[in-house]
């Protein structure tokens, strides 16, 4: 489909923080847009203020019969009701899918940048694209948050160069687009309400790679292990702390919450804490330094970063306590998220609020989620939450208050919550001034940050 000739675009599932910036780009490229969902949110309200007509609410009679292109999101089943209004009007050489709408899009580049992996895409994103921002590259970009420096999660460049987009492995979404360039963070067990087992993963990820051009670059971390098996005849290029790699941090320093490492001579230094978050700012730095890029303009991108929404987003303060709002739902990020906190604020105690995602995800990770709490010293954990139209009735027989049992028996200080109600009582009634409160999950957890704190000045 060539792009070029669409005037006129209707968006299903238009508030997904993905496809929402991929209906902004349309708008900026002078294109009528309308979209709906089932909800407003903050994606929402974002493109109206863009000039975007919004309808709450997906119904057969919102569909236009006159779009030129149907985009749907992702997470929107096929028998959603505009979904099948377009196959009964044989509108079907008219839609596409978000992540097939984004691939047109990318082809219109001529160096697509996909970052992929189970970890670290949204954050790894936005740095690359501040990045070549910095250096003043004006890159077209699609992020899965909001970068906090520009409140957007997406920029329409004037230049015809630069494609940056997030690549999700969740049913091999990423497999939609062809880049030239991948970075690959890493890869660990997720998604098994569709992938068989991690090998299924890695076999998945390497048939992506495979569909990289000959003069295409892979930028890889070589401190995972199931990234570091995988191959590619062209241009590869390796990032790392500790193993061989050609882009290498060394000298790595917390102090006043900061972070500095160097590379090579050069050194770095980041305002959001973590070692995985040095391993982010590496994958840029590699593919940044291997397109030539100026140290300086990396160094000023990566010192000036704030982070994107939710991903360890301080977002104010409840009876003196620090509140930081997080996506981790992956028993990794979680831990890693608890250890930055550690890393940033030695001296406080640090309360948990999490929300599984999921009940196959809590199922198949059970053993990964009752370890991942160890350096927490509160800990709340909310019910799952119940992804609509994602939740088979077999995997309904496991809830949080399994979890709850057996982090109790490690000797953990660990609450049940079944409602967010709850889950704010809780924290009314054991968070102490000093404290610092993670709230996390990819739910609807969110919600109780935003109304139990008193803003950050």
């Amino acid at each position: 489909m060539n792009l070029a000739q669409v005037k006129k675009v209707y968006f299903i599932g238009i508030g997904g923080s993905g496809i929402s910036g991929l209906a902004k780009i349309f708008k900026l490229q002078g294109k009528e847009v309308i979209g709906s969902d089932l909800s407003s949110s903050e994606f929402t309200e974002d493109l109206e203020k863009e000039g975007v007509k919004i309808i709450i609410g997906q119904k057969v009679e919102n569909l236009p019969k006159d779009a030129d292109l149907y985009v749907y999101s992702d997470a929107v089943p096929l028998e959603n009701p505009e979904r099948k209004k377009i196959r009964e009007l044989n509108l079907q050489d008219k839609e596409l899918s978000y992540f097939e709408a984004m691939a047109e899009m990318m082809k219109g580049y001529e160096y697509g940048i996909a970052v992929s992996g189970t970890h670290g895409k949204t954050t790894t994103t936005a740095m690359l694209a501040l990045v070549f921002m910095q250096a003043g590259l004006d890159p077209t970009f699609i992020v899965g948050t909001k970068i906090k420096q520009i409140n957007s999660n997406a920029h329409l460049g004037q230049s015809k160069k630069y494609f940056i987009a997030e690549a999700c492995e969740h049913r091999e979404h990423m497999m939609k687009l062809a880049p030239n360039i991948i970075i690959l963070t890493n890869i660990e067990e997720d998604h098994l309400d569709y992938y068989r087992d991690l090998e299924h993963i890695q076999m998945t990820f390497q048939n992506y790679i495979n569909k990289l051009p000959a003069h295409g670059i892979l930028v890889k971390n070589n401190d995972d292990s199931e990234s570091r098996e995988l191959g590619f005849d062209g241009k590869t290029v390796t990032y790392g702390i500790k193993n061989k790699a050609q882009i290498i941090a060394r000298n790595i320093r917390k102090e006043k919450k900061l972070q500095k490492f160097t590379v090579g001579k050069t050194t770095f230094t980041l305002q959001i804490p973590g070692d995985f978050n040095i391993y982010n700012a590496l994958s840029a730095i590699a593919l940044a330094k291997e397109l030539e890029l100026k140290d300086e303009a990396i160094q000023g991108a990566l010192k000036n970063f704030t982070g994107t929404r939710r991903r360890f987003e301080e977002v104010g303060t409840f009876k003196g306590a620090v509140v930081i709002s997080d996506y981790a739902h992956h028993p990794t990020a979680v831990d890693s998220t608890i250890k930055a906190a550690k890393e940033f604020y030695p001296d406080r105690r640090i309360v948990m609020l999490f929300q599984p995602h999921q009940h196959n995800r809590t199922k198949k990770l059970f053993d990964g989620f009752t370890k991942c709490f160890r350096h927490a010293d509160l800990i709340i954990i909310q019910e799952i939450f119940d992804v609509a139209g994602r939740e088979k009735t077999e995997d309904q027989n496991i809830s949080s208050k399994d979890l709850v049992k057996v982090v109790e028996r490690m000797g953990k200080y660990v609450f049940y919550s079944n409602s967010l109600e709850k889950a704010k009582q809780l924290l009314h009634e054991h968070v102490e001034k000093n404290d610092v409160v993670i709230i996390a999950g990819a739910g609807d957890i969110y919600k109780v940050a935003e109304a139990i704190c008193s803003p950050q000045k």
